[in-house]
């Protein structure tokens, strides 16, 4: 091992000296976690580019640019977590919050499937802990449960499926996953790629791996529920485009069409089932499935258009999650609950919380020129390109994600309609219903994610060309 390699996982290693610092300081944990996160951004601008550790990790702008977006997901949730949540053990969480962006840091980097799966679980572990983190609710502790036991299965699947895909290949190396050592083999291949997608199907929420998500987000406190939707989704997706995309290009057609039908269904039933929510932190579970659904069109699509488009759109629905998690959090904290009618004339209590929620549920649903819109009209856009080329049925998919983002209006325009014409009830709002006290660190990521949505609305062209070269950079 040389210092190159050691270099090459700087980020990692400030990330957990960071939750140890956390562990074994007793004030301050918000604050050294922030300082720990800032330093790791930092130190992306100066990592070196290649292989390391006998090619087993890699580095380059496709990994660097999820290194810094699970960065930046941790780092708003750790902003916003002081205030909305209970100071009940706060060393642990700020300390699994930290240990959660390390496994997923890791997961950018590796280039082998041993690597990516126990980086994966290192994340995945630390998210058990913390779904359960108010061990006073009910709630949280079902949530906790629900999440270690269908997690252990998704390992579980996955696990198998990589044992089927070494043995076919005899190499754990994901860039080597075509090679098989016989014809005879395929067969033990197609089925570990199957066991993989199905364990990684649980973490991303796809139909019909998605029925643990609406419980376990509403039973976790919802800045844990923001990492889970903003951040350990987002690293199943990336453990998917490594395996499927980077990797089995020879494969694309045979693997196309399946990814389209988990497109289709796993957006449909996301969007049908938010429709008939009472509670608004499950009616953005289900939007957090549906849009699950519109991301897996980039891997039926299976061209750089499609993938950069699918990448645009795990960023915009990433941050505005996070955001509108975050906002939910907040009137949880202040006992306004979690429902429909909790949010009656936020605009009037607060109208900086009640604008943030308003551009997040437009992007979300893409309206122009919003960033929700740029990145669909990229994702759908591709399924069009590649339609008229020589894959017609990807038109009719375009067109359902279409139609799909059409009936997402109708949850969150509810949701608008609450906030801006309904009068504020004051038996909801004790025992101040006209204002809501912001905590200092989540005004700064209200104001953030403000910044994020102009920006971007305005100026989607930077991000695009960043994500292009990006996506060269991998294949």
């Amino acid at each position: 091992m040389s210092f190159a390699d050691v270099h090459s996982i700087a980020p990692e290693l400030i990330v957990t000296l960071g939750a140890f610092v956390v562990l074994f300081v007793r004030k301050h944990s918000p604050q050294i976690a922030v300082i720990g996160l800032l330093l790791a951004l930092l130190s992306l601008f100066f990592l070196p580019q290649g292989e390391f550790f006998f090619g087993a990790w890699e580095i380059h702008a496709f990994a660097i640019f999820f290194k810094a977006l699970f960065l930046v997901v941790a780092l708003l949730v750790v902003l916003g977590s002081p205030g909305t949540l209970g100071a009940e053990r706060e060393k642990e969480y700020y300390a699994l919050v930290l240990f959660a962006t390390v496994g997923m840091l890791g997961v950018a980097g590796a280039k082998e499937l041993i690597t990516l799966f126990v980086s994966f679980e290192l994340s995945s572990l630390s998210t058990y802990a913390l779904a359960g983190y108010i061990k006073r609710d009910e709630r949280s502790l079902e949530a906790a449960t629900k999440f270690f036991i269908i997690g252990a299965l998704s390992s579980a699947l996955s696990i198998y499926g990589i044992s089927l895909i070494y043995g076919a290949t005899n190499t754990t190396f994901i860039q080597n996953l075509v090679a098989l050592q016989s014809p005879d083999l395929e067969i033990a291949l197609r089925a570990g790629l199957v066991f993989v997608l199905a364990g990684f199907g649980f973490k991303i929420t796809v139909v019909p791996f998605h029925f643990w998500a609406p419980d376990v987000y509403e039973g976790a406190p919802a800045p844990v529920t923001a990492l889970l939707a903003a951040g350990s989704k987002k690293m199943g997706f990336l453990a998917l485009i490594k395996i499927f995309l980077m990797s089995l290009v020879a494969l694309e057609l045979e693997w196309g069409l399946l990814f389209g039908v988990l497109a289709l269904l796993t957006m449909t039933v996301g969007n049908l089932l938010a429709l008939v929510q009472s509670s608004v932190k499950r009616m953005l579970a289900y939007s957090s499935i549906a849009h699950a659904g519109y991301i897996l069109i980039a891997f039926a699509v299976g061209t750089e258009y499609g993938l950069v488009g699918g990448l645009f759109h795990i960023v915009t629905h990433a941050v505005t999650t996070a955001g509108l998690f975050l906002i939910v959090a907040l009137l949880a904290a202040k006992g306004l609950g979690e429902e429909y009618a909790s949010y009656s004339g936020l605009n009037r209590r607060q109208p900086l919380v009640a604008l943030v929620l308003l551009l997040s549920l437009l992007s979300l649903a893409g309206v122009p020129p919003l960033p929700g819109f740029q990145s669909k009209f990229v994702l759908f856009g591709s399924a069009v390109d590649a339609g008229l080329a020589n894959k017609s049925w990807l038109v009719l998919l375009a067109i359902a994600g279409v139609v799909n983002s059409a009936l997402s209006l109708a949850f969150y325009a509810r949701l608008i309609k609450v906030a801006y014409v309904d009068e504020p009830k004051r038996a909801l709002a004790n025992p101040h219903p006209e204002a809501l006290q912001i905590p200092p660190l989540l005004l700064v990521v209200l104001l953030l994610e403000l910044l994020f949505i102009v920006v971007f609305a305005f100026q989607p062209n930077v991000l695009l060309e960043g994500l292009r070269l990006a996506v060269q950079a991998a294949f």
